[in-house]
């Protein structure tokens, strides 16, 4: 009877040990297996450089599109608001704005303030301009690893190296068309933008340099779709993605995929007051420096929701979904290093196992 027991015993672990093991030792698609590494079962290795200088810009032009926004709302009349990568410059028609314009500014975290009559400048302190280099590249890695999660890779290994350089390594990525997919939602920026289009000299855009398009603190862009179609914008941004709460596939009337996304409170405000005043004109989507809509613009527009439509794919179109609602990169990444990791160590290791567990078993 005791050595009966002790074979049931023993028969049971065999089949729990051989049930449970299979998916990793075959690496078979059901159930659950022990996640293999890169050096195991082969993928990608890549080594990204972060053009912090960039984030600095972006936040200076931040700045700049919320001193146009407060000023709007208030009815401060303001001129010649313009930025570079250093600093925000403008000036207060009415001195007697100036104390409140002021009160604005000092809210402004690690900004100094410089007032010379009723010409006012805003510049980020050399502490607060390393802090946002920094802020740049911890953004990027929680970005990339948010993304490539949902993207559907197990564990991928997303990390800091030095000062100024991200590894990533990606597990299980076997074909040219994986490896192409990954690397694209990883390096886009997805930095959504909507601009008013300068409707006052649209008509003009061809004839215009960019140098020409500056001078009225304008930027042309092109079509997304047909890059000989040109749009004459503000530079500085109604609203950015640093607002975007909510980013989805969806479909069309005519079943064809286009991406939804929504504002927080603060976007859907400014979006409203925006839609509400400028109605008869037309608002640009702007994705990555290209436009994709520029819609005329027919009511005041509430609720923070808008639609971004373009000639997508079904794939490229949750892809895109997926890196807008991840977040945009705050400074754009580039490709220092890329290797091809081939599987033959873990197809080695794998091999051991099973002759291990088989000999294991045999000697038992």
């Amino acid at each position: 009877m005791k050595l009966n027991y002790r074979i049931v015993i023993f028969a049971l672990a065999i089949v729990f040990g051989i049930v449970f093991s299979a998916p990793s030792l075959f690496q078979m698609q059901e159930g659950k297996k022990v996640t293999l590494g890169l050096d195991l079962q082969g993928g990608l290795h890549m080594l990204l450089g972060v053009k912090t200088q960039e984030a600095v810009k972006s936040r200076i032009k931040s700045i700049a599109a919320s001193i146009k926004h407060y000023s709007e709302r208030e009815d401060i009349l303001i001129d010649e608001l313009a930025f570079d990568e250093g600093a925000v410059t403008f000036t207060v028609l009415d001195s007697d704005e100036l104390p409140k314009i002021q009160g604005f500014l000092k809210e402004i975290d690690g900004s100094v303030v410089s007032v010379d009559a009723e010409q006012v400048s805003l510049s980020l302190t050399p502490e607060e301009i390393v802090k946002t280099q920094k802020e740049a590249i911890s953004q990027a890695i929680e970005t990339i690893r948010n993304r490539l999660d949902q993207f559907g890779l197990t564990e991928p290994v997303v990390a800091r190296q030095g000062d100024e350089k991200i590894l990533v390594q990606l597990a299980g990525i076997k074909t040219q068309e994986e490896e192409q997919r990954a690397r694209e939602l990883i390096s886009r920026a997805a930095k959504l933008e909507l601009m008013a289009v300068d409707e006052d000299r649209a008509a003009r855009v061809y004839n215009m340099s960019d140098a020409d398009a500056a001078e009225y603190g304008d930027v042309i862009l092109s079509d997304v779709k047909n890059p000989e179609i040109k749009y004459l914008v503000r530079e500085i941004p109604i609203l950015d993605g640093g607002m975007l709460t909510d980013a989805s596939m969806g479909f069309d009337q005519n079943n064809r995929p286009l991406i939804n996304f929504k504002l927080n409170a603060e976007g859907a405000e400014i979006f409203g007051d925006f839609t509400g005043k400028s109605v008869g004109k037309r608002l640009a989507v702007v994705l990555d420096g290209k436009v994709y809509s520029a819609p005329n613009i027919n009511e005041r527009i509430g609720g923070g929701a808008g639609q971004i439509s373009g000639n997508y794919t079904v794939m490229e179109a949750k892809d895109l979904a997926i890196a807008l609602r991840s977040g945009s990169l705050l400074a754009p990444i580039y490709l220092m290093e890329k290797r091809s990791v081939g599987p033959s160590l873990g197809a080695d290791s794998i091999k051991a196992s099973l002759v291990a567990l088989i000999g294991g078993f045999v000697l038992v």
